[in-house]
């Protein structure tokens, strides 16, 4: 019998919640990130749906694909390692 399948979501939400929270596009929009981020195919998708419910203001300044790689290179930065480590005085 084989094992059964395994979820594993399109869009790392935490990743996409950090990216924005670090551009200052978070704030008072998590639960609304929560419900977009299942029906999202990737990232990206994400990201879109994202801006176009709770930011649509930016749209008017901003091209809505330029604003995605602008979060894209957030996560992005956020997935590599630290170059320095952390001083924690003891």
């Amino acid at each position: 019998m084989a094992a059964p399948a395994t979820y594993a979501p399109a869009v790392d939400e935490e990743m996409v919640a950090e990216a924005l929270r670090s551009l200052g596009l978070l704030q008072g929009a998590q639960c609304a990130l929560a419900r977009i981020l299942p029906g999202a195919r990737d990232e990206s998708d994400a990201i879109r749906a994202y801006i176009l419910g709770e930011r649509p203001h930016l749209l008017k300044c901003y091209d809505l694909e330029t604003l995605v790689g602008v979060v894209r290179a957030a996560i992005a930065r956020g997935r590599q390692a630290p170059e320095l480590e952390e001083f924690v005085p003891s």
